[in-house]
């Protein structure tokens, strides 16, 4: 008995088993896998949007690591233009690659993940308990409110957040010892930046942003405030 040559569809066909099939596998499972982590990521961000509070911690430490990386590359270029400097020319200086102090940005990211962002969450929403005003009601009876929130935010929560940022410091280094001649040095310089930053910043927060976004805007603009702390808490002492 004779048979004939296997049929052309069967023959071109793509068993499960060859190269190709396995690729095709492959890429399933690549997909697949996918899928499974776009899903969990969901699941995550959905969770964290259900809790206001860790919601605030984990965005304040996102802000304090930009913060402390831009502090980082502004003191780096600082050095390097001083080192430029004390050579004489741009030619002749050799070039200072300095690495990222990684560290000293977990630093930072902790202490506004355990102080700062909860902190922050809770301030704001007892400011507007405590003072309500809607978002663009620019008005006489606001004003009073808005000027209150203002004031407070600079004469209250600003030295708070220096000094207990200064003693995170001091405990991390082991220089608590050092930690009363740091507020003394550092903590007035140190306000006054921040305040002709933050005067502006929490006038347009709280005339012009609702409060369910309060956090979220002074967490952006502190972007700015973090690197005014990072830059002054590892200022070098005096010699």
């Amino acid at each position: 008995m004779r048979f004939g040559p296997m049929s052309s569809s069967f023959g071109r066909g793509r068993s499960p088993f060859s190269s190709n099939g396995k690729g095709h596998f492959d890429a399933n499972k690549r997909a697949s896998r996918s899928v499974r982590a776009r899903a969990g990521a969901k699941d995550v961000i959905n969770a964290i949007e259900g809790k206001p509070l860790l919601k605030s911690a984990l965005v304040c430490a996102a802000l304090g690591c930009v913060g402390d990386t831009v502090a980082q590359k502004r003191d780096a270029g600082a050095r390097r233009a001083a080192a430029r400097d004390a050579v004489g020319s741009k030619k002749n200086a050799a070039p200072v690659v300095e690495a990222h102090d990684f560290e000293r940005t977990l630093k930072q990211a902790l202490y506004n993940f355990f102080f700062y962002g909860p902190v922050q969450h809770h301030w704001y929403i007892a400011l507007a308990s405590k003072f309500p005003a809607r978002a663009f009601a620019l008005s006489a009876e606001s004003l009073s409110p808005f000027a209150a929130k203002v004031f407070l935010n600079q004469a209250v929560l600003g030295p708070i957040v220096v000094t207990t940022f200064f003693l995170w410091g001091a405990i991390w280094g082991g220089t608590v010892a050092e930690y009363p001649g740091k507020v003394r040095r550092d903590a007035l310089p140190t306000l006054r930046a921040g305040w002709s930053f933050w005067v502006p910043a929490s006038s347009v927060n709280f005339a012009f942003v609702p409060t369910k976004h309060q956090v979220l805007y002074m967490s952006a603009c502190s972007i700015v405030w973090n690197v005014i702390l990072s830059i002054n808490l590892n200022k070098p002492a005096p010699a």
